[in-house]
């Protein structure tokens, strides 16, 4: 008499033996099972019949990803015109003025550009603002505090 493992025997209703791939232990053949697991977008037989106890779960991070589709495009768009909205230049207005400083003649739509593109810098185009008097290199811009020498280090 050979020992029969994990298989049922019946007399009455007979089952075919099977061995289970992994632990070789003796089954009914009805009692094991394919092995699936993930190939590509789908589930594939291994050809590996395993009984309850071996039986793995297919392995998600085998499975294919699926991108979703583009989004539906905008008819007719209007995108906001950037390069406009990002110019580097000025033009000046109003009336032709007479630069304070130097009382050369400045005509009414001269462009200025920016010394570089990433900053913009603010130009007078008139007298100053009220300046106190009393403020530091007010009487000479050269030379802060009312220095009338630059000092020696």
């Amino acid at each position: 008499m050979r020992p029969h493992g994990k298989a049922r025997v019946s007399a009455r209703s007979p089952q075919a033996f099977g061995v289970c791939d992994r632990c070789k232990f003796l089954y009914n053949h009805t009692d094991l099972s394919w092995q699936f697991d993930w190939q590509g977008s789908s589930l594939i037989n291994q050809r590996v019949l395993v009984c309850r106890r071996c039986m793995d779960v297919p392995q998600p991070q085998k499975r294919a990803i699926i991108i979703p589709a583009d989004p539906v495009p905008v008819q007719n768009p209007r995108p906001e015109d950037y390069v406009a909205a990002e110019s580097n230049f000025r033009v000046t207005s109003g009336q032709n003025t007479v630069d304070f400083w130097t009382g050369i003649p400045i005509p009414s739509g001269d462009t200025r550009t920016t010394e570089d593109d990433n900053t913009r810098v603010t130009q007078t185009v008139g007298p100053p603002a009220n300046i106190d008097p009393n403020a530091p290199g007010a009487n000479d811009p050269g030379l802060p505090y009312g220095f009338i020498v630059v000092p020696e280090i």
